[in-house]
């Protein structure tokens, strides 16, 4: 801890070091015509800011660090192009050509570690759009990220659900909010992702191990959610998103408004609230207690100077979930739209303060992560002013590094983090599940990255050691009867984790037609605190869950292999990969019971998952309002003793899309239509005790436009899911074994007002 206060110290101190600033100028042109194009946005997601072309295609940018800059142009009907700017050069006068196009490849993404093209990202990166979002709505985050390729998602209903990377899931995938790793009780097969889109502009999804870069539970990938970015210096803006369902009867308000001074304070506002009824299936049945409601508050104030930037951030997210009663779903069943809390049902709240500081010296970075999160955790079963399951845990977290310019093409990062979590049971609590338990990350890494003409070459080493305490010697947890494995004379149990990961890929882009990446990366993931030593009944469920205090980390071996072919008209392209794992942790259900309870226990065992995902986008230049793309998808996975599947493994799947932009219509600019579907196939490569699950088609209809009203653009989106009512289970819905269905047909009207 007193290392961390004399960084934190150090950080404040260096940022009087003010290092030599530059400007940057330019033009953006059509590159056919050699026309300006006006309101292109000029964006630098190193420093969160923008600006939009002028009448002329001119931008300006100041106070910028003399250093590379990535810096990313995109405009509707151009493709985005991303251009490395060597800002300590003498002139920073730059021309930017645009080509008309209908589908874009390429945009700037920062989840790597290494800002850069996601085309020259040795990682496989999807990034999902907050515009995307706004077009095809979900009640569930997840559940909108779903349409990339390779993700999937675990639910328990609409308001509850977790991500899925290439069969991965759980505590295998990492999240990340604010630039801060977001952990709130994951473990749990039936606790949420528990984050919102509010204040989100993009999401950015690795597909494949990222421990190098973010440690323990990324062995899978990682779900970024990235902050909306900074508004203009000297101005203040701001919207209002009011959203609707019919499925649901849901609804969703959201405001906010952010500003930047001409100085360089930087603030931002935004609120959010969310209801919904319990939802119907394709037969019009509700399914009782799938309701819920969330409220959300973002605030954030910033600076941003010579010598860079810094951030303070707080969030507020409260969730009441419904859980439904798996004896007797229609006992559940109440008015239409009836959305109060009823039993059983979670509570949960998290509070997460971070700070990001950015301070550049020379072609030098560093930047400094701090986060503090409080989660509150209650499952209520029996009455509502008793709380059956409680959990308070508290986390701190840093990671700084340093990024180091060696040569001109070559650059190196040297970070190191920490992560400190304290997990403790509600004393009133009717029933324990895990202890008390303290778990002591710690990490250093190191990276490096080559970036020169054709030519990108990333790699990396890292070290990691956890230390994890469980407790069982508070009273109330003695009272209860709860015991640890080998029932220790103290009630306390210790296990230590340790060891070395690395990674390393390339991409060669030999022309703007051909693309080839390959990366080869370890990743690994610690038990987590419910496999280890959970011992007891988790309420809202039937379930007698059991850990095993003997488990080894999980280790694993990925490699990746992608081509992409484009062409003006269309581009294909296509990712392999096989996943080795050792020791890897999955729950299953046994014939014992305890009481009336199902035991459920976590066993290890290695495995193997393999598969890959292949993608075509047609765009004829002919036709330009027209495009259409699909995308095919599948994974495999099994245990390598006797080569029997693994169980939460998605069906393979097949989308498509058509997309029809039309003329502008009076005061409607920019309309749109879209028709996408998704075939589901068969899943029967089912786990010993699961069962197979047929597969579905579900057909989705959008349209949308711009409305010009007062001088402002209101954007109207109206979005249809499962437009054929289809009646489905899916196979990773944890409502399976119950046999309840999925959501039949909704439509979503979003309306977003600029103000």
């Amino acid at each position: 801890m007193r290392l961390i206060i004399l960084i934190a110290m150090c950080l404040i101190s260096i940022g009087t070091l003010a290092s030599q600033n530059r400007d940057i100028t330019g033009k953006v042109i059509d590159k056919s015509s050699r026309e300006p194009i006006p309101g292109v946005t000029v964006f630098i997601p190193e420093l969160n800011r923008g600006v939009v072309t002028e009448l002329d295609g001119t931008f300006s940018l100041g106070s910028l660090p003399e250093r590379n800059i990535t810096i990313q142009f995109s405009f509707i009907g151009y493709a985005t192009q991303v251009e490395v700017v060597r800002l300590s050069e003498s002139n920073n006068q730059v021309v930017i050509e645009l080509e008309e196009a209908v589908s874009n490849i390429d945009e700037v993404v920062i989840s790597g570690a290494y800002i850069m093209s996601k085309e020259s990202s040795p990682i496989s990166i999807e990034k999902v759009s907050r515009d995307a979002i706004l077009k095809m709505p979900s009640p569930s985050l997840m559940t909108s990220l779903t349409k990339a390729p390779g993700v999937n998602e675990i639910s328990l209903g609409p308001g509850i659900s977790k991500p899925v990377i290439r069969g991965l899931s759980f505590s295998r995938v990492l999240s990340v909010y604010q630039g801060a790793r977001f952990e709130n009780q994951q473990w749990g097969a039936d606790h949420g992702l528990g984050l919102s889109e509010t204040g989100i502009g993009d999401i950015e999804l690795i597909k494949g191990p990222a421990s190098i870069i973010y440690g323990s539970g990324a062995m899978a990938g990682v779900v970024n959610l990235i902050e909306d970015k900074d508004a203009a210096a000297g101005t203040v803006e701001g919207d209002v998103n009011l959203r609707g369902y019919s499925n649901s009867l849901g609804f969703r308000t959201d405001a906010g408004a952010k500003g930047a001074s001409e100085n360089g304070f930087l603030w931002s506002l935004r609120a959010a609230a969310e209801s919904h009824a319990d939802y119907l299936d394709g037969d019009g049945n509700a399914v009782g207690n799938t309701r819920f409601n969330t409220q959300n508050i973002k605030a954030g104030v910033g600076l941003r100077k010579k010598w860079g930037d810094t951030r303070l951030r707080y969030t507020y997210l409260r969730q009441n979930l419904g859980i439904i009663d798996e004896n007797d779903v229609s006992e559940l069943v109440t008015s239409r739209g009836d959305r109060k809390v009823q039993l059983p049902f979670q509570d949960v709240r998290d509070h997460f303060i971070n700070s990001e500081t950015n301070i550049f010296v020379g072609e030098d970075r560093l930047k400094a992560t701090f986060g503090y999160h409080f989660n509150f955790r209650e499952e209520v079963e029996t009455a509502e002013d008793q709380v059956d399951l409680g959990l308070r845990q508290s986390n701190f977290m840093y990671d700084i590094k340093y990024a180091k310019e060696i040569f001109s093409n070559v650059e190196a990062i040297l970070g190191i983090q920490g992560f400190y979590l304290q997990n403790v049971n509600y004393e009133d609590a009717n029933e324990y599940l895990i202890p008390d338990a303290k778990k002591d990350d710690r990490s250093i890494y190191f990276l490096l990255n080559y970036n020169k003409d054709k030519w990108v070459a990333q790699g990396g080493v890292r070290y990691d050691y956890r230390k994890v305490t469980a407790d069982a010697s508070a009273d109330h947890i003695v009272d209860y009867g709860f015991l640890l494995p080998g029932e220790p004379a103290d009630r306390t149990l210790t296990r230590t984790f340790d060891g070395v990961t690395a990674s390393a890929g390339t991409t060669f882009r030999p022309s703007s037609t051909w693309r080839f990446r390959l990366n080869v990366a370890q990743g690994f993931r610690a038990p987590d605190l419910g496999e280890l030593f959970s011992n007891g009944p988790h309420p809202g469920t039937n379930r007698f869950e059991r850990g095993s205090a003997d488990f080894v980390r999980e280790q694993n071996v990925q490699s990746d292999f992608g081509i992409r072919y484009s062409k003006s008209n269309f581009s294909i392209s296509g990712e392999v990969f096989y996943n080795h794992i050792d020791n890897y942790i999955f729950f299953a259900p046994t014939d014992d019971f305890v009481g009336d309870l199902t035991v459920w226990e976590f066993e290890q065992a290695d495995a193997r998952l393999y598969g890959g995902e292949l993608e075509l986008d047609i765009h004829p230049t002919a036709a330009k309002w027209i495009s259409a793309s699909t995308s095919y998808s599948m994974v495999i996975g099994q245990r390598r003793s006797d080569m029997s599947y693994l169980p939460y493994i998605p069906a393979f799947r097949w989308n498509q899309s058509v997309d029809f932009r039309l003329n502008n219509v009076g005061a409607l600019k920019n309309p749109y239509i879209s028709v996408l579907g998704s075939y589901i196939f068969d899943q029967n490569r089912e786990a010993p005790l699961e069962e197979a699950t047929p597969g579905y088609y579900l057909l989705g209809l959008n349209v949308g436009s711009q409305v010009m009203m007062g001088g402002k653009a209101l954007d109207i989106y109206i979005s249809g899911s499962n437009m054929l009512n289809k009646t489905y289970v899916d196979h990773l819905s944890l409502f399976r074994p119950f046999g309840v269905n999925q959501m039949g047909r909704n439509v979503a009207l979003n309306v977003r007002i600029p103000f």
